[in-house]
C-alpha cells in the first residue's frame, strides 16, 4: 500500500470556521487505484495560514518530517495562496527523490521556487481570461507536449486538449527545471525536474478532467515509486 500526501489548503467553511482541508477532487483522484491511500499534509506549526504575511515564515521542520517521511509520493494542489509550507514540501520530495505531482498553484510556486532572478520575482502578468479561465470540467484549450521530456514518454502525444483555471503566467527564465509542455497561444504549461524519479508541475488540473491522459499521470505518480 502507497501513501500520498496531499498538501491542505487554508479556507472558510461554510460555517465560517477557519479550516485547512484537502479539495475533493484531488482526494479522489487516485482512489481508483486499490493500492493507494490518501493523506492530508497540514502545517505542524501553530502559525495562521489564513494569514498569507504569516504563512511565508519558515518552516518548522521537526514535526514536518516525521509526517513526510511516512509518505510515498505527494500532490501540491491549486489554490489561492502558496506559502513557505508548499516549497518545504516540493524540496523535501526533490531531496529525497519522492514522487511529486504539483498542480495549478502548486506548478506555479515550484517554478518560483527556480526562477533565476527570484528576488524579483512577481507573478503579475496576466492570461487571456477568455483562453485560459473557465469551468475545471471543461476542456479549454491545446497544450504542446514537448520532445526528450518525461511528460511525452508518458503521453505518447504531441498534443493535448486541457482544462484550464488560472489567472496568472509563468513568462520567466529558470534553473533546473525542464518546460515540457506549452500552451497553443505560447504559455508555459508544464515542468518537469530532471534526473529525479517524478517531479512535475502542470498548469491545468488533471484530478478534474479524469481522461485518458489524467489517469496516465495519476498512475505514473504511483508507480515512479517503485
Amino acid at each position: 500500500m502507497y501513501i500520498v500526501g496531499i498538501v491542505g489548503r487554508a479556507y472558510q467553511n461554510k460555517d465560517g470556521q477557519n479550516i485547512m482541508q484537502i479539495h475533493e477532487a484531488t482526494r479522489k483522484f487516485l482512489l481508483d487505484r486499490d493500492d493507494v491511500i490518501c493523506i492530508g499534509i497540514l502545517p505542524t506549526d501553530d502559525k495562521d495560514y489564513l494569514d498569507i504575511e504569516m504563512g511565508k515564515d519558515d518552516v518548522i521542520s521537526s514535526k514536518l518530517d516525521y509526517v513526510l517521511d511516512k509518505c510515498d509520493a505527494f500532490i501540491v494542489p491549486g489554490g489561492t495562496y502558496g506559502y513557505s509550507f508548499d516549497e518545504y514540501v516540493i524540496r523535501y520530495a526533490i531531496s529525497h527523490d519522492k514522487p511529486l505531482l504539483a498542480i495549478c498553484l502548486g506548478f506555479q510556486i515550484m517554478c518560483s521556487m527556480f526562477a533565476k532572478e527570484r528576488i524579483k520575482f512577481d507573478m503579475t502578468k496576466r492570461v487571456n481570461i477568455d483562453r485560459h479561465y473557465g469551468k475545471a470540467s471543461l476542456y479549454q484549450h491545446n497544450v504542446c507536449i514537448q520532445e526528450g521530456t518525461l511528460l511525452k514518454d508518458l503521453l505518447n502525444s504531441n498534443e493535448i486538449r486541457v482544462n484550464s483555471v488560472h489567472h496568472d503566467v509563468v513568462d520567466f527564465e529558470m534553473n533546473d527545471l525542464v518546460v515540457n509542455a506549452i500552451s497553443d497561444d505560447g504559455i508555459i504549461e508544464g515542468v518537469e525536474y530532471p534526473n529525479k524519479k517524478f517531479i512535475m508541475g502542470v498548469q491545468w488540473h488533471p484530478e478534474y478532467l479524469k481522461d485518458d491522459y489524467s489517469n496516465k499521470i495519476a498512475c505514473a505518480l504511483i508507480d515512479f515509486i517503485k
